[in-house]
């Protein structure tokens, strides 16, 4: 399935949409629209993605390691629509995410998202965003394997 078909959808519920779980749905599938894009995007890349809920989490923190600070900025927004799909999904008693016009703003931040991933990946040097994200998990690992041998 391509993941656009999400977007698709969250814009179908906003349009003609009237009622609070049509606009929570529209949250939610335009954060996984984003979300699943990016997902591609890394995987693309030969960026190996955890295949679980930490996925979420992992796109997140790729992006925003990426040493690239457009990509910084697609990974604090898709975390961004991450929190407002939480609140949608899971904040029930949260009525800010029930409004057409919240939703519409959510759904429109999800396009950009998707828009920005695609310029991204027409343009951007994948060997070094590679290179990038490499090094900190080497280091992180070498931190952590550190203060096991502290420990012992």
């Amino acid at each position: 399935m391509d993941a656009k078909q999400f977007q698709l959808l969250a814009s179908r519920l906003v349009e003609h949409g009237a009622y609070p779980a049509e606009f929570r749905s529209a949250i939610s599938r335009s954060y996984y629209a984003a979300f699943h894009v990016g997902l591609e995007f890394l995987n693309e890349m030969g960026l190996s993605i955890k295949d679980n809920a930490l996925a979420h989490n992992e796109v997140y923190w790729h992006f925003n390691n990426s040493g690239d600070e457009d990509l910084k900025k697609i990974g604090t927004k898709i975390g961004e629509l991450r929190t407002k799909r939480n609140h949608a999904d899971y904040k029930l008693k949260r009525t800010d995410v029930e409004t057409k016009e919240n939703a519409k703003l959510h759904v429109l931040s999800a396009e950009r998202i998707i828009e920005s991933i695609k310029k991204c990946s027409q343009v951007k040097d994948r060997k070094l965003i590679i290179e990038n994200i490499q090094d900190l998990k080497n280091k992180i690992d070498n931190a952590s394997k550190k203060q096991l041998i502290e420990k012992q």
